[in-house]
């Protein structure tokens, strides 16, 4: 059986243009089905931006952004519970990101990229604590 993935530390992006903000949906793991910006666990040795803009490219199928182009604007702690029952908590960190290179694409983990107006978002189908 394989071992339950447990992530401590990640980074999530949310790409912003007029008054929009892009979010696809994920493909695998707890996610599943549910609207999310693009983002995943930090490698041992990476720095928190540096994994952000990794996981940003690798999920949007090649979106470039450099440092200058992150706002960091939260860390959460969100609560989590394998299916164990152990509980865990996983510290994320939120970037805004205006300026990039590329075309957001399906990849293995997102599909059907999507802009919504930030004042009209599919709530019903994210994450609670999206």
């Amino acid at each position: 059986m394989e071992k339950e993935k447990v992530l401590l530390n990640a980074t999530l992006c949310f790409l912003i243009k007029n008054n929009q903000i892009l979010l696809a949906l994920k493909k695998k793991k707890i996610e599943r089905e549910c609207w999310n910006g693009y983002g995943g666990g930090i490698n041992d040795g990476e720095i928190i931006e540096e994994a952000a803009i990794r996981e940003l490219k690798e999920e949007s199928g090649g979106i470039i952004a450099v440092l200058d182009d992150l706002k960091k604007v939260a860390v959460i702690d969100f609560h989590n519970t394998k299916s164990d029952g152990e509980k865990f908590i996983c510290r994320v960190h939120i970037y805004l990101v205006r300026n990039w290179i590329g075309e957001p694409k399906e990849t293995e983990e997102m599909t059907k990229p999507t802009w919504f107006n930030i004042n009209n978002l599919p709530f019903e189908n994210m994450m609670p604590a999206d």
